[in-house]
């Protein structure tokens, strides 16, 4: 087997713990260096990896033998240290979002190519093997012209206000990856968008954001699109896609942990669907990573282009934009 790629995690949140995780299955990446801003958590995590840690990016970014960096840190820090990575020769894997803005995006894109770098932006729902499934299915035309399609992603638990606080809004959060989803499954861009939105929590509400959101899409083919967003669902991770289209229907449903159904006098009874993101996605971590560790070592082309994340973030705001205004936006 040839060298693993030594990486820096920069992170140890819950995105950074679910990428540790995903390290840990993956002989073909080395942890390298561990970053949080709490040095004492940092440490703990280098101990148990054998690695070096610390509570500034700077100094793995120092070190010639990491050759790629893992930003996981909250949204606010990522365009920086995605700069600061580039500039040091380094690939980068990231969290969205890429910045704050399209300036920001097409900054970074412009210094991957300076720096003839790696930059991968990780939605990872496009690593879901049902929802891949579902992708390729509609490409090959398996249900003929599509014609519809409906996103449900609902949130299971309530994120904390601290996190909703620093998350620029339930469009960028969360929206921005039925968005990707949307335009992988479809190969379309919409030309028109409206979005209405409400609040049933009331911390969402005093920070001025959102908590259950539907938008409706329109296209030029014809096609419609709807999505419906909660940031709380007392039921489990809510993520379901289903595509219909002039030959038939595709669904990818809900998962559960566990297949055993009880059948008796009272009814059926089914396991609850996955809790959270973490396990729901457990198989896309791994192979979004997998997929950035070809592209950086035998320069397999990207799967998540510059032009992708720019048009989910135009998406974004034209449906921010709709919600405020309350009317349709053309694209």
């Amino acid at each position: 087997m040839e060298n693993p790629l030594r990486v820096a995690l920069f992170g140890l949140g819950r995105a950074g713990q679910f990428h540790l995780q995903s390290i840990r299955t993956l002989p073909e990446i080395q942890l390298a260096h561990v970053v949080d801003v709490d040095a004492e958590r940092a440490a703990k995590i280098g101990k148990e990896y054998g690695c070096p840690s610390s509570n500034d990016p700077r100094i793995p970014l120092r070190d010639p033998s990491i050759q790629a960096v893992i930003v996981a840190t909250p949204i606010g820090a990522h365009y920086q240290q995605i700069m600061d990575a580039l500039s040091s020769g380094k690939s980068v894997f990231t969290e969205k979002p890429l910045g704050n803005g399209l300036g920001e995006i097409t900054e970074c894109y412009a210094a991957a190519r300076r720096a003839n770098s790696t930059l991968f932006v990780g939605f990872n729902r496009r690593f879901d093997p049902s929802f891949a499934d579902l992708v390729q299915q509609v490409r090959k035309g398996t249900i003929g012209t599509l014609q519809l399609l409906r996103i449900t992603s609902r949130d299971s638990p309530l994120p904390s206000m601290e996190y909703i606080r620093t998350s620029h809004g339930i469009f960028y959060d969360c929206i921005v990856h039925d968005f990707d989803m949307l335009r992988n499954i479809s190969g379309q861009d919409p030309v028109e968008v409206y979005a209405m939105g409400s609040n049933f929590v009331d911390g969402i509400r005093e920070l001025k954001d959102l908590d259950n959101v539907l938008v409706s899409l329109k296209y030029a083919s014809g096609m419609l699109a709807s999505i419906d967003v909660n940031r709380f669902a007392s039921y489990g991770y809510d993520q379901r896609i289903e595509a219909f289209g002039g030959q038939g229907m595709l669904q990818a449903e809900n998962r559960s942990p566990r297949s055993t159904v009880l059948s008796h006098e009272a009814g059926i009874l089914r396991p609850t669907i996955e809790h959270s993101f973490p396990t729901r996605y457990q198989e896309a971590y791994v192979a979004e990573l997998k997929a950035f560790h070809r592209c950086v070592s035998v320069n397999e082309p990207l799967p998540i282009l510059e032009e992708d994340v720019s048009a989910s973030h135009i998406l974004c705001d034209k449906a921010e934009q709709s919600y405020k205004e309350g009317r349709p936006i053309a694209i």
